[in-house]
């Protein structure tokens, strides 16, 4: 996702992608579309299925950053305290949505003035023993600085303005450093309520950075299609359970049926193996039924079996990722 910018004129995955399945919330252009919860490897390999994370701001504020900070909060009706606050209140739901278990507390530092060139070395090991002495945390999360500068007369970058950097608290040692520039966020930034919509993508920046560091839940969508009386037939035996039914359905119609009928039912078909975990096979069924159909399916629908197709060969590789961090075997 681009930066916010603001002018101010086999067995894991099994167990694991038992998708927390299927709420069916809307139907559209003869399709339903199922909500489900996908399992995605961190960008971390952190052992272990159980970890206790300090939060801490350093406090760290540059000296351009205070010229400022009061017209900017005018303007935009936030402070660097509140992306902080607010990356954290993130950080910590999103945390709920990990594989692991995570206690997250949080700390905060007395605030220190730098020049606008210092980039804050990390904290040394005697620091950490000062910030955690008494805690049970083996996690140590800081923010080492957060900037909330303007950029000539109008305008301000809030997309990249935070350093992070996570510390193994046993040893000191820095398991990782990012700006904020590497985490997504997706929200709309409205004139009407600035720091609402400000605020929503800091909070969006710690969701995504709870993803980094654990495995967790994500949010997707799945289509199936129902513009058939085959495709209405497994339907109606999907939401009674009936997998068993609601395949033989599909089946029919991935055989008998024409080139876009063919594609549809292998989409139905396809979602029933990757829920089951079988990303392989659901993969070569929707290649193989879009050779198959050829000229005959319809360019939009084809196009969607194809971003399927890229889906299921990426969770095949994430497949591999979870199985290390879920079981430490790295």
């Amino acid at each position: 996702m681009k930066n916010f910018f603001i002018n101010t004129c086999e067995m894991v995955t099994k167990l694991a992608t038992a998708l927390l399945a299927c709420l069916i919330v809307a139907a559209c252009g003869g399709y339903q579309v199922l909500r489900v919860d996908v399992l995605k490897p961190a960008t971390l390999a952190l052992p272990g299925d159980r970890h206790a994370l300090l939060f801490l701001d350093r406090g760290v504020v540059h000296e351009g950053d205070t010229l400022f900070a009061a017209e900017l909060e005018t303007i935009l009706g936030v402070t660097r305290d509140d992306l902080v606050n607010h990356f954290y209140l993130g950080l910590r739901d999103g945390l709920q949505w990990s594989a692991t278990t995570v206690n997250i507390e949080r700390a905060t530092s007395a605030r220190v003035l730098v020049a606008d060139t210092c980039l804050p070395p990390p904290m040394t090991r005697e620091e950490i023993e000062t910030v955690t002495r008494g805690r049970e945390e083996t996690l140590l999360l800081t923010v080492d600085h957060c900037k909330l500068r303007r950029f000539g007369r109008d305008s301000v970058d809030l997309g990249g303005n935070m350093l992070l950097r996570l510390h193994d608290v046993s040893t000191g040692a820095v398991l990782d450093s990012l700006s904020s520039d590497r985490l997504e966020a997706t929200t709309e930034l409205t004139a009407d309520d600035y720091s609402g919509s400000i605020r929503e993508f800091f909070y969006q920046k710690g969701w995504s950075h709870a993803g980094q560091l654990f495995p967790a839940w994500v949010p997707e969508e799945r289509r199936i299609y129902m513009g058939h009386k085959l495709l209405k037939f497994g339907y109606y035996f999907l939401e009674r359970d009936d997998v068993e039914r609601a395949a033989g359905a599909w089946e029919v119609a991935l055989w008998r049926g024409n080139g876009a009928l063919a594609m549809r039912a292998a989409v139905n078909l396809a979602w029933l193996l990757e829920r089951n975990g079988e990303f392989e096979a659901a993969e070569h069924l929707l290649e193989e039924t879009l050779e198959r159909a050829g000229r005959r399916s319809p360019p939009a629908l084809a196009a969607y079996v194809r971003v399927r197709v890229e889906a299921l060969e990426q969770r095949q590789a994430d497949d591999e990722k979870l199985i290390k961090q879920l079981h430490g075997k790295f």
